[in-house]
């Protein structure tokens, strides 16, 4: 579950709420406005540990008991209840009820056509259902749900999320300082849930460790069958060294001795069960720009440096930079699917060196954003104005000093 931070038996002085109350989740009210306004299935998908099932569980408290039927598939009597395509036996089910809310809905055997079956002969019925990886659970839910669903990505806590746990003053410099003195546990440790509530550190690395053994790898090994599951796990941690640097596939597959496919797909399968993100090249000019290689970022930083072992205080660290590159644009992404608001994520580099960190293009409009991702340095590159020459774009310095207002969405 998840709880606010303070605890009459915690000592940790950030900690404002009362130990047991759940961590406001951004997205929730717009899953909530998208239940009460309109009539498609809603479907949230989310590595195991971030907060699905608390997430249903905040939204239960919203409508009166007898309304809904909440159905964890984790729990073999209530997935056999809803693995079917039976009309006779899902009147039984969901006749009398006005939201069905379904956990772990990749554990059917046909996730879509239940579904299907449901949305088609229930019109009043409100569904909502969450799964814990990409994998192949959207392809089947659009073949059988075209147009009949809608779905948002539940990552871990946001660090604006986070920062709702602590007391924040009203002043704005104050306010700066106190977000500022919350980055390093966050840079070190991430924004898993459980993580972030846990106040000792030696805990916060024991309950990582769990999420890798436990949890990071279990729908990769288990649906998909994975035959090598120690090379995804090695693919992983090698992915963990090299964050922010473009992915050369053929020479990850030499070195952990395995096929280039073979690396590809770990990739994907990486990818959709939310372990990492990829940032793909922006190109107009393929003669000379960078067009093909991407770079790889991590969800979350504690699942990183766990794979790589590393929690040493940032002082003493020679991936600062990388670590504060991955934490600036992951925010970002988490920032903009809270809302529901969809964005093109790119790099940019020429053949020459020239490297732009990060842009942005929504989907529907028109516009491209660009970023440079500095620590403490607040001066451009020779690469940003060769970009903004070449595309009329301006170039923004995201730093220690305007980093809260890029993580929450702004333009700068």
């Amino acid at each position: 579950m998840i709880w606010s931070r303070k605890s009459k038996n915690l000592t940790n002085p950030k900690i404002s709420a009362s130990f047991g109350s759940m961590i406001p989740r951004l997205v929730e009210k717009v899953v909530w406005e998208r239940i009460s306004s309109g009539n498609k299935i809603v479907v949230i998908l989310g590595a195991r540990q971030v907060g699905k099932t608390t997430l249903l569980k905040s939204l239960q408290q919203k409508l009166k008991e007898n309304e809904v039927l909440y159905l964890n598939c984790d729990i073999e009597e209530e997935r056999t209840a809803a693995n079917t395509t039976s009309l006779m036996a899902l009147q039984k089910l969901v006749g009398k009820v006005n939201y069905l809310f379904v956990d772990e809905v990749q554990r059917l055997d046909n996730s879509g056509l239940t579904l299907k079956i449901i949305y088609d002969n229930f019109e009043d019925l409100k569904v909502v259902a969450t799964g814990s990886s990409g994998f192949d659970l959207k392809n089947r839910l659009s073949d059988a749900l075209t147009g009949r669903f809608i779905d948002f990505v539940l990552y871990p806590l946001s660090f604006a999320e986070a920062l709702s746990t602590l007391a924040l003053s009203q002043n704005k410099v104050l306010r700066k300082n106190q977000a500022d003195g919350l980055l390093e546990e966050v840079l070190l440790y991430g924004l898993y849930p459980e993580v972030y509530l846990t106040s000792r550190r030696e805990d916060k690395v024991s309950l990582l460790e769990r999420i890798v053994r436990s949890y990071l790898f279990k729908d990769i090994l288990t649906f998909q069958k994975v035959r090598y599951s120690q090379a995804i796990k090695d693919l992983s941690r090698a992915l963990a060294y090299q964050i922010g640097a473009e992915v050369n596939e053929n020479e990850l597959a030499s070195r952990l001795k395995i096929d280039r496919k073979t690396v590809v797909n770990y990739l994907d399968l990486l990818e959709q069960s939310f372990v990492i993100i990829r940032l793909f090249p922006y190109s107009k000019n393929p003669r000379r720009e960078i067009g093909k290689k991407y770079k790889v970022y991590f969800t979350d930083l504690g699942i990183r440096n766990m794979l790589v072992g590393d929690f040493n205080p940032m002082r003493v660290r020679d991936d600062l930079g990388a670590l504060w590159e991955n934490f600036l644009i992951i925010e970002r992404i988490k920032s903009f699917a809270s809302r529901g608001e969809l964005r093109h994520y790119y790099f940019w580099r020429t053949y020459s060196g020239a490297e732009i960190d990060y842009l942005e293009k929504p989907l529907t409009e028109e516009g491209l954003r660009a970023y440079e991702i500095k620590y403490s340095q607040d001066t451009l590159s020779k690469g940003a104005g060769v970009f903004s020459r070449d595309y009329h774009v301006p170039v923004g310095v995201v730093n220690k000093e305007s980093y809260l207002d890029f993580i929450n969405g702004g333009t700068l």
